[in-house]
C-alpha cells in the first residue's frame, strides 16, 4: 500500500460500492439508483473516499483503490 492509503481509514462499504460503480463507468445518478441512495449521498460518499485515499479526482480515487486492492 502507498503511505497515503496505509495511514487512512479503510473505505466504508458504501464508499467501495460507489467507487466500484465509477470504475465500471456509471454516472453518479446511475450508481446512486443502482444502490438505492440519492445522487447527493453518492457524491458525499465519493468525496469521503477521495479524502481517505488522498485523491484529487474521482478517477484518481478509483485508481488508488484498485492499485491497493480496496475494490
Amino acid at each position: 500500500m502507498t503511505d497515503e492509503v496505509h495511514n487512512s481509514p479503510i473505505l466504508s462499504k458504501r464508499e467501495r460500492q460507489c467507487l466500484t460503480y465509477l470504475a465500471q463507468g456509471l454516472r453518479v445518478i446511475d450508481l446512486a439508483d443502482a444502490i438505492g441512495i440519492k445522487p447527493k449521498t453518492a457524491e458525499k460518499q465519493i468525496a469521503s473516499a477521495r479524502a481517505k485515499l488522498g485523491a484529487a479526482t474521482r478517477e484518481q480515487a478509483v485508481a488508488i483503490a484498485i492499485r491497493n486492492n480496496l475494490l
